[in-house]
This record gives C-alpha cells, structure tokens and sequence, in this order.
C-alpha cells in the first residue's frame, strides 16, 4: 500500500468504553476508507481503561500492528475522533473480506496465540460467551438472557452436534462455572477463571491484563468448531479472525443508531426445532434488527463496507428513520 504517512492518534481519556466494542470498532471502521486513500497508518491508540500508564497505549499493544516502511516521525498526525466526524465506514457482513482488511493492519501477538495453544481446545469444542454483569441489565440494544435458557439452548446445540467433546466457557457471571459444569455433564469445561468488570478502574497492573483476557477469550472463541453467544462484540469478532467459524447468537441485535451495531448484527440468530427452545427464541429475539425493516436486513450480496457519512448527516438519518418507524414507514436509514 502506497501513500501519505499518517500517525492516527488518541488520548486515554477519547475512549471510555469496551475493547472491542469501541476501541476496536471505532479503528476498524476507518480502514475501507483508509485503503481507499491508499493510506496504511502508524497507531497510536490509547485506553485509560485497557492500556498501562503512563501512555495507557492499545494499539500497538492489545493487537500487533503490521510493520511498514518509513520513520513514524515523518508521518502527519491525524486525531482519531476527527477523522471519525468527517465520516467512517458501515462494516457488514463479507468476513473473508472483513478478516484480509483487518489483518492488512493488526495481528494477533504471539504471546496471546501461545496462550491459546495452552489452553488445549479440541476440535470438537463447543464455545459459549455468556456475558453477564451490565449486559443482564441492558435492553437497548439487546434482551437480557437468563443463566437457564442460555443453557436449555445450549443443550439443544450439543443434542444436534453429538460429536462436541468439551466446552470452552467465556463469561464473566460469577457461578456460571457451576452450572455449567452441572448442566452440560460430563463433558470437560474449559474456563479460564473469573474476569473483573470491563469497566473497572483497578490499578495499572490490571489494565493490560485485562486486555489480554479479553483477546485471549476472543482467540479461544475463533477456535471452537461451533459458538452460541450472547451480545457481546467480543465473542462476535472472533468471526473475523476465523471467517468459516460457525457462530449463533440467542438474543436480539436491535438498531440504536442508524445502522446494525457490528460485528453482533451480522452473526446468524440460532435456530431450533424444539419447541421449549423456540419460545426461549422467539422471547429473546423480539425487536432484533433483522425485522426493522432497515433496508440492510434484506442483506442481498455480502459487502465489507459502505460509506456511513459524517457525523450530523448520521444524526439526520437516524431521525429520520425513527419518524419512519413511528410512522409505521420503514424506510432507507
């Protein structure tokens, strides 16, 4: 890739919220139109909450950053938020595509793929993200789900996946080890023990850490022959570090901005033929973004980008498609 330098830069305090639903996010969703330009940046991202003082850096840091040519010193600095508010991209739902753009720039580092080879997945591992704490309380972008349901459908997938010889456990539900251990016996339950809250503000020496797990879980998702997730960016980026991953969620995605949050919105709602299941879904699935009538739910072709716009031309699309669906009109967001 040929073009200007750039060092994208941002301070610890731009970004308050999840690794990958917005540290990663928000990068990711600059780099179709960075490609366009025919820019591959330097980083230099940074997280009060992920990365370690005094520079609180992320990116290089969480992920490696692919090496390219040239002195960092040289390159013009471009601010991360400004660049947002002149316009970002839509990610959707290529993941071949998704997965080539994403490791044009960033990888994996070895410390984490080491990690992940010692936690010892067999092939047949079924991957369960159950992501408890404030999640259970939101209902603004998704429905809460209950300890006992996500389990009753986990029962189900392993009764129609008789080859699954072991369980990979991602969670940060205090207990839920427990059950799970009780009510998918007697297969073997790989847990990596218990995760602070995301958000917490423990000392320096937690933040990377933190991080780590986080990327770590997601690698050990990517790895698994089959995933049931709960909403969750973390768990739903793992498709972009396997594209073939076979990954279900069982609860909604539904819109609260102008276009389906990704990568959650893009990954398939699990289905059953059982009809205990089938209620707990079609409760869990009610005011999913697949049935909004945005005119991305029709899908067609897979795509990995579009242009989303600026920032007030997002807030006026936005407006404008809640009127519509006040209106009983759905239409173009």
């Amino acid at each position: 890739m040929s073009g200007p330098r750039w060092l994208i830069h941002c301070q610890p305090d731009d970004l308050e919220e999840g690794l990958f639903g917005q540290v990663v996010l928000w990068v990711f969703e600059l780099l179709p139109g960075l490609a366009a330009k025919g820019v591959q940046p330097t980083w230099d991202i940074r997280s009060r909450l992920y990365g370690d003082a005094p520079d609180f850096r992320v990116l290089p840091g969480v992920f490696d950053t692919v090496p390219i040519a040239g002195d960092p010193a040289t390159a013009r600095r471009r601010g991360l938020l400004s660049l947002r508010s002149r316009g970002v991209s839509v990610l959707g739902n290529d993941w071949q595509g998704l997965h080539r753009l994403w490791h044009a720039s960033f990888r994996v580092p070895a410390r984490i793929e080491a990690a992940a080879d010692a936690a010892g997945l067999t092939a047949n591992t079924l991957g369960l993200h159950f992501r408890g704490t404030d999640k259970n309380l939101a209902s603004l972008d998704t429905n809460p789900v209950s300890a006992d349901d996500f389990l009753r459908l986990a029962q189900d997938h392993l009764q129609s996946h008789p080859q699954i010889d072991a369980i990979f456990l991602a969670t940060d539900e205090p207990g839920l080890v427990a059950k799970v251990r009780e009510r998918l016996a007697p297969l073997s339950v790989i847990h990596l023990g218990d995760v602070p809250f995301h958000k917490s503000t423990d000392g320096d020496s937690q933040r990377s850490a933190r991080a780590d797990r986080a990327l770590l879980d997601c690698v050990l998702l990517s790895r698994c022959a089959s995933v049931l997730k709960c909403s969750s960016a973390l768990s739903g980026f793992a498709k972009v570090l396997n594209p073939e991953l076979q990954i279900y969620r069982v609860a909604a995605c539904k819109l609260f901005s102008d276009v389906p949050y990704f990568p959650d919105a893009w990954i398939p709602p699990m289905h059953s033929t059982e009809p205990e299941c089938q209620r707990i879904l079609q409760r869990q699935m009610q005011g999913d973004w697949l049935t909004s009538g945005h005119p991305l739910a029709a899908r067609g072709e897979p795509f990995v980008s579009r242009l989303r716009g600026t920032l007030s031309q997002r807030l006026v699309l936005r407006v404008k498609y809640l009127v519509s669906l006040a209106l009983g009109r759905p239409r173009k967001a």
